[in-house]
């Protein structure tokens, strides 16, 4: 590689490791470190960051990668640059979907729960939930939820007493309380509604509806659609990027 091309690609890499890092040290200011994936950003951005001296030290011994392992690489490189690529456009697509109108069940998936306090995906969540349920006046809303560590209620419960505050009506609420992620949030609303071939409508945040639909197809609810919810747009890049990791595992394992 010329002297000007490596110089410049050197610059390149340096300046994307320099935001990863500083990305990851806002998350850990601004929002928390409890998700592991957020580790991501730190070990990609150390790693760019070392591109530049690693490459400097190359030229400098006049160290040269064979032809055949730069070829290998690059495509290899631009196989998982397309899969990620494409994931991504599904996730997107999927989450900004309108779904059907008259749903018998609007399913609400949920998350965590500080003490009995929503967090605001949670809240995000079963606004866009209640939004749903006043166009649709006959549709029934499962809240789905279990309690976990950190959590004085089931997450299904302090969902249902938000939405009660909110105005919707005792009778159109059923509470799901004992699942612990998304496969059993699923599995265990399904049980409480009338059959597989109800009109479901999924809730969940936008970058989550395409994953949360697969499970639910997956699990035999053939009448599924999903409704997306806002993220905090300073989690998006962390959220969407896990998440395109994620689907390729599900759909790697057969999950969706």
């Amino acid at each position: 590689m010329k002297k000007g091309k490596a110089t410049l690609l050197t610059n390149i890499f340096l300046v994307i490791g320099i935001l990863c890092l500083l990305y990851f040290l806002m998350y850990a200011i601004f929002v928390d470190l409890t998700n592991v994936f957020t580790y991501f950003w730190l070990i990609v951005g150390l790693v760019f960051v070392l591109v530049k001296p690693i490459l400097k030290y190359m030229i400098a011994k006049q160290i040269v990668i064979p032809v055949g392992v730069r070829w290998t690489g690059g495509i290899l490189i631009a196989i998982l640059l397309l899969i990620f690529i494409v994931t991504e456009c599904v996730i997107v697509s999927y989450g900004s979907k309108t779904p059907q109108r008259d749903a018998d069940y609007v399913l609400v998936l949920g998350a965590q729960v500080k003490g009995r306090n929503l967090t605001y995906a949670l809240q995000a969540r079963l606004d866009t939930a209640y939004e749903y349920a006043v166009d649709n006046p006959d549709s029934i809303v499962i809240v789905s939820g279990g309690q976990g560590p950190g959590e004085d209620v089931t997450e299904a419960y302090a969902m249902a007493e938000y939405l009660k505050l909110k105005g919707l009506d005792d009778s159109r609420l059923i509470l799901e309380d004992q699942s612990t992620n998304t496969h059993e949030n699923i599995e265990f609303s399904k049980r409480l509604m009338d059959s597989t071939d109800t009109k479901v409508v999924l809730v969940t945040n936008h970058f989550h509806v395409y994953r949360g639909v697969g499970v639910a197809k997956k699990q035999g609810l053939a009448n599924v659609e999903g409704l997306g919810a806002p993220t905090k747009w300073y989690t998006i890049p962390n959220q969407y990027v896990r998440e395109a990791f994620a689907v390729v595992k599900y759909k790697l394992f057969g999950q969706i």
